[in-house]
């Protein structure tokens, strides 16, 4: 079945080609970078071991951080390449990783582009982070007899039933990877129904991350600016959901005038369109502050949410109130003591967020109305704030990242 895959691969790709390039560019991908994502690297390798490490994207890019320090401190005479498929996690890379690891766009699933990449590269094991399953991939790396672990790997309902479609290709794939370490028991047993051969519960790499860089010349600007307003954060949002939220705030400054909200978009080449919809509030892009009369501001860089969570005690989580994206990772915003709201969309998180709103550190809200009352209660009592206090205690673990990293260099 593999095969039928990698013919199917092989008979689209002149189209794929184009569509794929064409999205790489229009979601800000560098030109010159391309060749990377066809497999091409004209730089040098390096005498060092290398251990292929690939996350989708920031969330999963974030995640991998405490993995790769894990890997680097075990392995000092090894190197790690980071592969990652969007330009925000590359610009993001750019700016995180450490010594001896290095970024590059992530080589798309056909044979000859794999094949490519892995002899320039020449890893000595590869780690996928979370979701990451593609099927020329984990073939041509077991055909070359190189250890693969999918790690903080998270299978929902909906993704085990869509593997299962597949039929004996699923079981191929899943059968191939010798290792497969889930955030929780649910994850586990559905990847031993798929065929994987070897399946343990690891944990999700989002407990081993650190707090956030802040930039405190930035939140000193940022606190001078907003004094003792009243402030919460949309972090990570999504389109369909600023609307949303812009409506719910005028509902929260009805009833308190000088309130606050930032707004942090997941992806900051929506800025133009945030800003039009929302009437030009100002804008981080613009190296603006909010004024006294400012509802909004526009929150639109990558890098900066540890300062923006360290502005205010009550943060809600973009990609949830929109089916289809699956809501974020929670523990970043805990990690500050803020107290967290999500809708009701967030199965890409789920064990995290359980384990927050049976806590009593989160809350699940329905829609506009739901979130203006949420907001509005919690920032005129004391409730976030002990919500955050929760929420704190929930947000780590770091022995995780050292113990999956020593499972994975084990194989």
């Amino acid at each position: 079945m593999i095969g039928a895959y990698r013919a199917a691969v092989r008979a689209l790709w002149p189209v794929l080609k184009q569509r794929i390039r064409q999205r790489f560019l229009d979601k800000g991908g560098p030109p010159e970078r391309w060749p990377e994502r066809l497999g091409r690297d004209e730089s040098p390798r390096g005498d060092a071991p290398v251990i292929w490490v690939h996350a989708v994207s920031v969330g999963e890019m974030m995640s991998a951080l405490p993995l790769i320090d894990a890997l680097l401190d075990a392995r000092p005479e090894a190197q790690v390449l980071l592969t990652t498929g969007t330009a925000s996690s590359a610009e993001l890379a750019a700016k995180r990783l450490p010594e001896r690891a290095c970024h590059r766009f992530a080589p798309l699933d056909h044979p000859r582009i794999v094949a490519r990449f892995l002899d320039h590269w020449q890893p000595e094991r590869a780690i996928f982070i979370e979701s990451e399953i593609w099927p020329a991939q984990i073939d041509a790396l077991a055909q070359r007899s190189i250890p693969l672990a999918l790690v903080s790997a998270r299978l929902t309902e909906r993704s085990m039933a869509r593997w299962q479609r597949l039929g004996r290709l699923g079981r191929a794939v899943f059968g191939a990877i010798p290792l497969i370490l889930t955030q929780d028991e649910d994850s586990a047993a559905r990847a031993r129904a798929l065929g994987a051969p070897e399946v343990a519960v690891g944990g999700s790499l989002k407990l081993a991350g650190g707090r956030l860089p802040v930039d405190e010349a930035l939140l000193s600007k940022m606190n001078a600016a907003i004094g003792t307003r009243p402030v919460w954060i949309a972090a990570s949002t999504h389109p369909g959901e600023e609307e949303i939220i812009a409506a719910a705030h005028r509902a929260v400054r009805a009833a308190v005038p000088d309130a606050l909200c930032i707004l942090a978009p997941r992806h900051v080449e929506r800025g133009d369109d945030i800003a039009a919809m929302l009437c030009d509030p100002p804008r981080r892009s613009d190296g603006a502050l909010p004024g006294a009369e400012d509802g909004l501001y526009l929150a639109d860089s990558y890098g900066e949410m540890g300062t923006w969570f360290s502005l205010a005690p009550l943060v809600f989580m973009g990609g949830s109130l929109v089916a289809g994206v699956g809501g974020h990772n929670p523990l970043e915003a805990a990690g500050f003591g803020a107290a967290i709201l999500t809708g009701p969309h967030f199965a890409n998180a789920q064990a995290d967020f359980d384990r927050l709103i049976q806590a009593g550190a989160a809350l699940e809200v329905q829609g506009e109305a739901d979130l203006a009352d949420a907001v509005l209660r919690l920032l005129t009592g004391d409730a976030a704030q002990a919500m955050g206090r929760i929420a704190e205690t929930k947000a780590g673990s770091p022995d995780i990242a050292r113990e999956i990293a020593a499972r994975c260099l084990a194989l």
